[in-house]
């Protein structure tokens, strides 16, 4: 009876641990994805970046560009967004801080700002799996 008791707690312990361990390791991966994400978008801005992967990741976050026509679509909007926040072309950048804002018990789901410098100036950027990158501050919609 003292056994069972004994390898109950040290189950139910483990049960828990596992659970705040888990918790960590998705919220961690979701703030690095988002990070590489940003970083790989920036790179696309730079002279000489792959633009087209840059578009895809800013709009949907994968390199899946679907149709031309929507391809199209998403490289119009992606040349405003790059305009009206002054990020084109980018000389250099650094990504410094990827912070979990708002998440959910399901893996890809978690709202993440991703903040750094664009040629010297600081930025702040909202990033959700499958959604388009917003951009967060002054000139901010």
């Amino acid at each position: 009876m003292k056994k069972a008791a004994i390898w109950a707690g040290i189950v139910i312990g483990l049960l828990v641990i596992g659970r705040l361990g888990l918790g960590y390791m998705f919220t961690s991966g979701e703030a690095n994805n988002a990070q590489e994400r940003v970083r790989r978008i920036l790179d696309g801005l730079k002279s000489g970046g792959d633009r087209q992967k840059a578009i895809t990741l800013w709009k949907h976050g994968t390199f899946n560009a679907g149709s031309q026509h929507e391809f199209d679509v998403a490289a119009g909007e992606f040349e405003e967004w790059t305009l009206k926040h002054k990020i084109d072309p980018v000389l250099d950048y650094e990504v410094k801080k990827a912070e979990v804002l708002s998440e959910t018990d399901r893996l890809g789901n978690a709202t993440v700002r991703v903040s750094g410098t664009i040629n010297g100036k600081p930025f702040a950027m909202r990033v959700l799996q499958g959604a388009r990158v917003e951009m967060e501050g002054p000139n901010a919609p």
